[in-house]
């Protein structure tokens, strides 16, 4: 609940800025090439930091690294506010996407850690669904607000990011927040806290090298349109007309159904097969990717996002759960590192060349990443052709056993998430 808690501050504060952060730039005088430089940065700078972020989690635990990237988001976010000419905006988002980084590494490494697999499944659906609730408030109060107050914004995440070092005090206390010296049941073996017996050292080894370039696929997928979606929806939907209020509630209208079908995503994702789950959410993704810039009515283009959320809920849980099995508890955090630097390095590359391709041709960006996720699928299922469809789940008595030994150590179930943000 907790950990959930620190996700949903977070993001609040963080996408309120986020529908109206172009129109806002160009108000300015940023072109439209400048505008895509300044959303990449953030994602630019996580790229050559969330690699290093998971390194350091395995070693220190996700609490202190959690608090430190919070820390950082909330001294970038006031920077923001302060800054003058566009280009100064750079290094801010570069920083602030340094720290949501470290937090999203940490976070997702600690379920990774210590809670049963069984239950992991729902974890990571709330974890996301968390995120996503916060998706679906926080553009809708930023479009309110109005471009015209993006500094109260700023400071606003700013002051949010803070409030969040609270619940993660509370779900990641000291004993969470480091790694037992020598190793133990949780990091000596696959599956994170689970024990699950390695069997094979070499088998053992292909399978977390194909589980882990199978997951950096899919989220990198994920990435080319999210970049695509971050650079171009707005101004898409205001070379539609679209009015303000039209643009933050197409953020809410996908983030709420995403939100509120995360838990049972999770669910889903335990009972079956994961690698057809993940690739039909991706192929979902892109289809829905290629028809937007077809579509000309501002009402339709809004429902859609909906329909969309509904086919991409069901992705997230079950790629982390194929990858959180398959790699040892040790190694929990760089995995977690790895996969979201793909993501966030996609994501950078899509909305920095969007922007000069939408200027080019409005349908080719969003053509563009549908394409490349269509290819990035295929490759994904021949990377998990070998790997199990459903979760190899130990027996209830082995859980309890380790459990108990565990004592404390379990993070508490969290409640009921860009996807990652548009």
């Amino acid at each position: 609940m907790a950990l959930a808690g620190t996700t949903a501050l977070l993001w609040v504060g963080a996408s309120a800025i986020l529908p109206l952060l172009p129109v806002y730039l160009r108000a300015r005088g940023a072109s439209p090439g400048l505008v895509g430089v300044i959303m990449a940065a953030y994602y630019a700078a996580s790229v050559v930091t969330q690699y290093p972020s998971g390194r350091l989690t395995d070693l220190v635990g996700p609490r202190a690294v959690a608090m430190g990237g919070l820390v950082l988001f909330a001294a970038a976010s006031a920077g923001f506010a302060l800054a003058g000419a566009p280009a100064e905006a750079i290094g801010f988002r570069a920083l602030e996407g340094v720290g949501a980084g470290a937090v999203t590494v940490a976070g997702a490494a600690a379920i990774g850690v210590h809670v049963p697999l069984a239950e992991r499944g729902v974890a990571f659906g709330a974890l996301y669904g968390s995120q996503m609730l916060a998706l679906a408030v926080g553009p809708l109060v930023g479009s309110l607000v109005g471009a015209t107050s993006m500094r109260l914004l700023f400071l606003g995440a700013c002051a949010s990011a803070l409030l969040a070092v609270v619940p993660l005090a509370a779900a990641l206390g000291p004993v969470h927040g480091r790694r037992r010296p020598g190793g133990g049941a949780e990091a000596a073996t696959p599956g994170g806290a689970l024990g699950v017996a390695p069997g094979d050292g070499g088998a053992t080894t292909r399978a977390a090298r194909a589980a882990v370039v199978g997951v950096a696929l899919a989220f990198g997928a994920t990435g080319l349109t999210t970049g695509v979606y971050e650079a171009c929806w707005t101004l898409l939907l205001r070379l539609r007309h679209a009015s303000a209020f039209d643009v933050g509630l197409s953020w809410t209208l996908f983030a709420l159904p995403f939100a509120a079908l995360s838990l049972p995503a999770g669910r889903l994702a335990a009972r079956l097969d994961r690698r057809m789950l993940t690739l039909v959410a991706l192929l979902s993704s892109a289809a829905f990717c290629a028809v937007y810039p077809r579509l000309h009515d501002v009402r339709l283009l809004v429902g859609l996002g909906v329909a969309e959320a509904i086919g991409a809920v069901v992705g997230a849980p079950p790629a982390l759960l194929i990858l959180t099995e398959a790699v040892r508890g040790d190694r929990q955090g760089a995995a977690q590192g790895v996969v979201e630097t793909a993501r966030t390095a996609t994501t950078a590359v899509a909305a920095a060349a969007s922007g000069a391709l939408f200027g080019m041709s409005t349908p080719l960006p969003f053509d563009v990443a549908a394409m490349l996720v269509t290819v990035a699928c295929a490759a994904i299922a021949w990377w998990w052709r070998a790997l199990p469809g459903r979760a190899a789940v130990p027996p209830s008595s082995e859980v309890g056993e380790l459990l108990a030994t565990e004592g404390t150590s379990a993070l508490p179930e969290s409640p009921p998430r860009r996807r990652p943000a548009r």
